[in-house]
């Protein structure tokens, strides 16, 4: 008669040491869940904030401005390395060279390269690939092909040329000369989309009295 109160007793042993073990593994899971949801939230403030391009001046530089007949403007040295340039008349053409650098571990998209703010604004803006670094066939000013987003491995390096249109604007309407020192080049890491400023050979231009 006393048989089945045993079992009884046996199973609800088993119920009472089996739900400790359900507690840890509950446990053990919501605390890999953390880990998990932890190592996404820093990976993604990681790639928010990666910035690898290089603030150094690496690779070829340079600049010049046209007229509207496609001469030199007027132009002369500053410095033991500079050009200080004299505004051409009506509209003109800015022409730079720039190379971005990657210094990090890992690679990213270049998606486009801009002209930067002038007072008169920009138009007609044209970027090209250059030779790679180093090549003894150096496209210069003149630029290859158009370019396109493209990818820029660790330690790599993307020759680019920026041309793009502005107009005069008078002593009488500005405030000064107009110094250029970097260009804002968007990129691409992760799927998080940036904009940094990258520096190019400083480029100077003097007002003229009148347009």
């Amino acid at each position: 008669m006393d048989q089945p109160f045993v079992q009884n007793d046996d199973w609800r042993r088993d119920e009472s040491d089996e739900m400790p073990k359900r507690r840890r593994w509950l446990t053990v899971v919501v605390c890999v869940v953390v880990v998990i949801v932890a190592i996404g939230v820093a990976v993604c403030i990681a790639a928010s904030h990666y910035q690898p391009l290089s603030q150094t001046l690496n690779g070829e530089y340079g600049s010049q401005i046209l007229t509207s007949n496609g001469t030199l403007a007027t132009n002369h040295p500053h410095g033991t390395s500079g050009i200080v340039w004299t505004e051409p008349s009506g509209s003109f053409r800015v022409e730079v060279i720039v190379s971005i650098n990657n210094d990090q571990r890992f690679g990213v998209t270049i998606d486009k390269v801009m002209a930067p703010p002038n007072p008169s604004g920009t138009s007609n803006v044209q970027v090209y690939f250059d030779t790679k670094p180093g090549s003894t066939s150096s496209l210069g000013f003149k630029g290859g092909t158009a370019f396109q987003p493209t990818s820029l491995a660790s330690e790599g390096q993307l020759q680019l040329v920026l041309h793009w249109n502005q107009e005069c604007v008078p002593t009488s309407a500005a405030s000064g000369a107009t110094t250029y020192t970097e260009l804002p080049v968007e990129y691409t890491f992760k799927g998080f989309h940036h904009t940094v400023m990258v520096p190019i050979d400083s480029l100077t231009i003097t007002p003229r009295s009148t347009c």
